[in-house]
């Protein structure tokens, strides 16, 4: 079993690596090159990604036409479009990989069929989807509550590689600013930290 993958369950249950090796065995890696579409506005979330390796984006498009970041994964993140992957309805955001990324993948219909193998796969197939969730309920009080220079602060925080992996614009973006606004806090934080 990849540690990576365990470590990361190990965080949400108590799960043995035996109890876990039923479900295991139906993750496929899978490799993407950068720019990679995952998931497509108006498709149906069928499957449930983990990172081993790269980040990937999450975005909608406004009326607009105006692209919006929602939310960025990176290694040891689980990720999919939980309510269209619950539901079977249609996406209503889009996935696309910042970085070549590698990813173990489970489709919809194999983690239904493993939930009924043992009470720790049901257990740990729940935890699994609360955690999406709930990173998902996070990051909109986070953007609702913070002001634009907290919310970059806590993003930061909790991805301290993200400056260096993701473009600024896609940041902008996901702050609600303007990249220009998006300098003028970066050299605000620099100059209070040095002061």
């Amino acid at each position: 079993m990849n540690m990576l993958f365990f470590d990361a369950i190990g965080k949400l249950t108590d799960i043995t690596q035996e109890e876990a090796a039923p479900l295991f065995s139906l993750f496929q890696p899978r490799k993407y090159k950068r720019n990679s579409i995952l998931l497509r506005e108006g498709e149906i979330a069928y499957e449930l990604h983990f990172i081993l390796k790269g980040a990937v984006r999450q975005y909608f498009s406004k009326e607009d036409g105006v692209d919006k970041t929602s939310s960025f994964s990176f290694e040891s993140e689980f990720f999919t479009d939980i309510e269209s992957f619950s539901r079977k309805s249609r996406s209503v955001t889009n996935f696309i990989t910042l970085e070549p990324t590698e990813c173990l993948v489970i489709k919809c219909s194999d983690l239904m069929q493993v939930l009924n193998q043992s009470t720790a796969i049901a257990g740990l197939c729940r935890a699994i989807i609360e955690k999406v969730a709930t990173d998902n309920i996070k990051r909109i009080q986070s953007m609702l509550s913070l002001s634009p220079e907290n919310l970059f602060r806590e993003l930061v925080q909790f991805n301290p590689h993200l400056l260096q992996r993701v473009p600024q614009r896609y940041i902008a973006q996901y702050l609600g600013l303007a990249p220009e606004s998006l300098s003028r806090i970066r050299k605000r934080i620099i100059i209070t930290e040095k002061a």
